[in-house]
């Protein structure tokens, strides 16, 4: 398992298990790098199998972002996959909440456990 350093795309890495596959994210997921995250998140999606999405360092979530979120989730389940919010930042969780999504989309697990 490895993971690596913030790109100019904000994706940190990703780890993979034999049941999970965790992608991090961090900075901003807003309308300024949403359209430039949907490729690389999309094909972890196509890639099939379950995803964990670790959260915990994005800094910034609006409506975009949410509306990215919501794509990949939508995109997993047609594949018969899962996607998970295993792991979020407080600016994650806060826009979660305003948008009657928490519960929705929060993961009951935790990334590092994954990640074993």
């Amino acid at each position: 398992m490895s993971r690596g350093r913030s790109g100019p795309s904000g994706r940190r890495g990703a780890a993979a298990t034999e049941r999970h596959r965790v992608l991090e994210l961090e900075g901003e997921l807003t309308i300024h790098t949403a359209a430039d995250r949907r490729g690389a998140l999309l094909a972890m999606v196509d890639a099939g199998g379950d995803l964990d999405l670790d959260l915990s360092a994005v800094t910034e979530l609006d409506s975009a972002g949410l509306q990215l979120l919501l794509l990949a989730r939508r995109e997993a389940a047609r594949g018969g996959a899962r996607l998970t919010l295993a792991a979020m930042s407080q600016a994650v969780a806060d826009v979660l909440a305003i948008a009657h999504l928490d519960n929705r989309l929060a993961g009951t697990h935790d990334v590092a456990e994954v990640a074993r």
